[in-house]
C-alpha cells in the first residue's frame, strides 16, 4: 500500500535541486589535460630534435629522418584521439610545435634521442597499462615504436 507524503514547497525546492545537481556532475567534462597530451607533446618533441639533428648532420640525416617521420606518426595519431574524445582540447593541439637546437654532434644527438625515445617507451610502458582499453592498443603500439627506435638510435 502507499503512502501518501508530504512536502513542503521548500523541501520540494531542495530535492529538485539535488538531483539536478546530482544529474549535472554525471554529464560533467573532464578538467585538465587529457593522458594522451603527455605522450603527444614528447613525440612533437622528438620530432623538433630529430628534425633539427638531419639538418645539422648530413651524413646522419636519413636516420634522423626517419625517427622524425615515426614520431611525426605517432603525434598525429595520438592527436587524432585527443580530438575524438577531448573536443575541447583542440586550443592545446593547435599550438606551434616546440623549437629545438641541434646539439654539437651528431652522436650527441643521437644520444639525446635514443634517451627521449627510452623516456617515451618507459612512460607509454606504464600509460598503457593505466588507460581506458579501447586507448591502450594506441599507446602500446607507440611504445612498442619507440622501443625499437631508442634501441636503434643507441646503436
Amino acid at each position: 500500500m502507499l503512502r501518501s507524503v508530504s512536502l513542503s514547497r521548500r523541501s520540494f525546492a531542495v530535492l529538485t535541486a539535488g538531483v539536478v545537481a546530482l544529474g549535472a556532475t554525471g554529464c560533467a567534462r573532464d578538467e585538465g589535460p587529457d593522458e594522451l597530451e603527455a605522450p603527444w607533446d614528447a613525440a612533437r618533441s622528438d620530432v623538433a630534435l630529430a628534425t633539427a639533428a638531419a639538418g645539422a648532420f648530413p651524413d646522419a640525416a636519413a636516420r634522423f629522418t626517419a625517427i622524425a617521420d615515426a614520431r611525426r606518426t605517432h603525434a598525429e595519431a595520438l592527436a587524432t584521439e585527443i580530438r575524438r574524445a577531448r573536443p575541447d582540447r583542440s586550443e592545446v593541439l593547435d599550438a606551434p610545435p616546440p623549437t629545438v637546437t641541434a646539439p654539437s654532434s651528431a652522436a650527441d644527438a643521437a644520444t639525446a634521442l635514443a634517451r627521449a625515445l627510452g623516456a617515451a617507451r618507459d612512460a607509454g610502458a606504464t600509460l598503457a597499462v593505466t588507460t581506458a582499453r579501447y586507448r591502450a592498443g594506441l599507446v602500446a603500439s607507440v611504445t612498442a615504436s619507440c622501443a625499437g627506435w631508442a634501441e636503434a638510435s643507441a646503436a
